[in-house]
């Protein structure tokens, strides 16, 4: 992986966003603290991907939040504050006592990160970077990117006179040189597409205002926002010849619940499979390999390919469905490409690293594959054996994380569903839980006890089309059972079917 960011430092008003660029360039891991006129605020990073947003200001704390919004009235907010268990979040602790569903919490929780940084793009203020202090395992993680989070924040802000600070007026407006920035999945307004599209490199803010059919107000917003996620760069120099329009394709439109497919295709579990052993093998391969190029490849040829591999796995990828819980192995051979192309794509770099590539070769041998392949299975095994004590224990949250490394490491179906069932066990979780699940069915077919597993999900929230269908594709291969049968007969009763021992 890359390195992580500077300890610590400080940064003048609307320097926050490049420090946020930076945590996207470095695929961060670990918790920016930042301290302005606002109070103090952390923010979590995975792979560089913004997971949480939370201020020590009571203004800017959930409960506060939520009664603002109406989603809480004061007198209930109150009375959960005071009963709220010691080591139980706040957010967990409504859930849990149905004052808030799942889904709502994470999106007010979105909401919130979005108001707070807003807030922060226009203060100065100082920083310091923990490296790799994760997010507890029972906090909401953000569904959206960074850039997104930075989008969504300029769209918040209140003042268009304050938006120059982030766009300027005499430079000139390029679009992004960083493919890990040009490729983020960001779903852009109209107003921002349409200028995203009309940047070359050759106007400055000025000339591109005159030209673009939108009152100054709305472009300010719409460059501000291409501004501070990266898609478009402002330098003080015009670009010599005219830049070719970036080629960003917008993220699909998440599948509505009533759309969701039972199971992954075929080609969605192949492209996770590929995700997984790359991951762990693309580190060994030497850099052309990495591109799936020969030493004699041309720089035009290695730069074509870097493209084409740095779209393909992109971290924020893991917004697809299939891909959500790999993030950090996108990030792992992402950050491997790009090292790759450091030494490839600067020519002196490249004489040098071939003269040390022979060597490099005949340390790659089979033999060592075989070695960490066997140390990989015997980490899976006592990650698993471990798990299943800790669950007798009650100890969920370290059970859920040894086996969610013991899935990423050898994706099997039966580690797939107990890393499942785990995490249904606490309603937070249940879509991680979904996701695993629909792998698990995905790369064995015929696996009851997985489809089981989906049919009780499907009958806890009440879809008995769903539940029916995975018990009627159950007696595809398994015509004699009958508990399945039975259990399709008494579906117009509520009933949760129990798992054959």
């Amino acid at each position: 992986m890359t390195q992580g960011l500077t300890p610590q430092g400080r940064f003048d008003a609307g320097g926050l966003s490049p420090l946020l660029r930076e945590s996207v360039r470095r695929l961060a891991m670990g918790r920016l603290d930042i301290v302005g006129p606002g109070g103090t605020r952390h923010v979590w990073f995975e792979s560089g991907h913004a997971r949480a947003v939370v201020s020590d200001d009571e203004d800017e704390k959930l409960g506060r939040w939520l009664a603002r919004r109406g989603v809480l009235d004061a007198s209930r907010m109150a009375i959960a504050l005071l009963r709220q268990p010691d080591g139980v979040r706040f957010g967990t602790f409504l859930v849990q006592e149905n004052l808030l569903k799942p889904d709502a919490l994470t999106r007010e929780l979105e909401a919130l990160s979005v108001a707070i940084v807003s807030r922060m793009l226009l203060e100065p203020g100082e920083w310091k970077f923990a490296d790799g202090d994760t997010l507890p395992i029972d906090a909401v993680s953000l569904a959206m990117t960074t850039g997104s989070l930075l989008a969504a924040a300029v769209r918040e802000l209140p003042d268009d006179a304050d938006l120059q600070t982030l766009i300027g007026g005499e430079a000139y407006v390029w679009t992004a040189q960083d493919a890990l920035l040009l490729y983020q999945q960001l779903r852009l307004t109209p107003q921002e597409g349409y200028l995203l599209s009309r940047v070359d490199g050759t106007s400055t803010v000025k000339q591109l205002q005159r030209v673009a059919p939108m009152p100054g107000g709305e472009f300010a917003r719409a460059l501000a926002a291409l501004a501070v996620t990266g898609l478009v760069e402002i330098r003080v120099e015009s670009a010599l010849k005219p830049l070719a329009p970036p080629d960003v394709t917008p993220p699909p439109e998440p599948a509505l619940e009533e759309a969701e497919e039972l199971q992954y295709s075929a080609n969605e579990q192949r492209e996770y499979a590929e995700v997984i052993k790359l991951a762990a093998e693309i580190r060994h391969r030497d850099h052309y390999r990495r591109f799936g190029l020969s030493p004699g490849a041309t720089q035009d040829q290695v730069h074509s390919r870097y493209l084409e591999f740095a779209k393909l796995y992109h971290p924020d990828r893991a917004r697809e469905p299939h891909l959500a819980s790999l993030r950090n192995e996108l990030a792992e051979i992402y950050s491997a490409l790009q090292e790759a192309y450091d030494t490839l794509g600067h020519a002196e770099r490249r004489v040098r690293y071939e003269k040390t590539l022979g060597a490099s070769h005949k340390g790659d041998t089979s033999k060592e594959e075989e070695r960490r392949r066997a140390a990989r299975g015997a980490v899976v095994d006592a990650n698993v054996a471990r798990a299943k004590e800790l669950l007798r224990a009650g100890d969920v949250g370290m059970a859920v994380q040894l086996l969610d490394q013991a899935a990423r490491l050898n994706p099997t179906a039966e580690t797939l569903l107990l890393l499942a069932r785990a995490e249904f066990k606490n309603p937070m979780w249940s879509q991680r839980a979904l996701d695993h699940l629909k792998h698990a069915v995905a790369l064995a077919p015929e696996y009851t006890e997985a489809w089981l597993e989906l049919a009780n999900f499907w009958a806890t929230r009440n879809q008995e089309a769903r539940q029916r269908q995975c018990l009627e594709h159950i007696l595809e291969f398994e015509p004699g059972n009958e508990d399945v049968r039975a259990a399709l007969s008494s579906l117009k009763r509520p009933k949760v079917l129990r798992r054959r021992s």
